[in-house]
Parts: structure tokens; sequence; C-alpha cells
């Protein structure tokens, strides 16, 4: 079974998009946080107007426990 750890955090002021598509302040925070694992599964506008962000990953703890065992299906 796969453990799962779960981060929340608040995303920069969302600005209008640069010359790229898509390309915001917002983005490269979620880009960044991609490149370490973790995935976006959830967000939510606050009162203050700010967006909060769920994100998931496989816990590390299953990566090592799994380590040179074959994966179940």
């Amino acid at each position: 079974m796969i453990a799962w750890e779960y981060l929340i955090m608040s995303l920069p002021t969302f600005e209008a998009a640069k010359a790229t598509q898509g390309h915001s302040p917002a983005v490269d925070v979620l880009n960044q946080e991609g490149k370490h694992g973790w995935e976006a599964v959830g967000m939510s506008v606050l009162a203050d107007g700010s967006v909060a962000v769920l994100l998931k990953r496989a816990a590390i703890a299953d990566h090592e426990s799994r380590r040179g065992r074959p994966t179940r299906s």
C-alpha cells in the first residue's frame, strides 16, 4: 500500500499570464514543487482572497521500504 504525505501552501498573488501561456509566479511555485514529486490535488480561495493549494506525494519511507522488492499488482 502506498503511504502519502501532504503539504498545504499558499500561492503567490495571481497576476496576468506572461508571454508564455499559463506562466506566472503561482505556476512557477507549483512547477518547482512538482520537481520534488508533489502533485496539486486541490485548491481553495481563502477569506482574504489568497489561494491555498493541497499537494500530495508518495511518502519517502514508502519508497525505501519497497526498494528491491517486486511491485504487487
